[in-house]
């Protein structure tokens, strides 16, 4: 009777292991660059200040030769898992959204882009 006593305890201490996880992140900055913010934003008119008041602090600012880009980045990451004592599967579906906006040396807006992006299950 031992050994079946060990081999339920073991059954049960692996079962106790056994799990699933779950796993969500955000990080980067406030999104602000909506269509009914950057409908304002008119090429080769808006200057850098205003752009800065409009979006606030970028997450990067580079500087090329003739032009400045901000860059605006937000990351948003869900996942789950299953955490068995010889499988483990974890998935994790990261989505961006992001800006980009280029100035030229007088700091006014030449270009930019954006996409804010809408996961499926939102």
């Amino acid at each position: 009777m031992k050994p079946l006593s060990a081999l339920v305890a073991a059954g049960l201490f692996a079962a106790v292991l056994a799990g699933c996880a779950q796993y969500e992140n955000k990080r980067g900055v406030e999104v602000t660059w909506q269509e009914a913010v950057t409908s304002h934003l008119v090429r080769g008119e808006t200057t850098r200040g205003e752009v800065l008041r409009l979006l606030g602090p970028p997450s990067q600012v580079i500087s090329l030769e003739e032009e400045t880009v901000l860059y605006y980045l937000f990351e948003r990451s869900k996942g789950d898992g299953l955490i068995l004592i010889l499988y483990n599967r974890i998935k994790i579906d990261t989505h961006y959204d992001r800006a980009i906006l280029f100035f030229n040396e007088n700091d006014i807006l030449t270009d930019f882009a954006t996409r804010i992006d809408v996961p499926a299950d939102a």
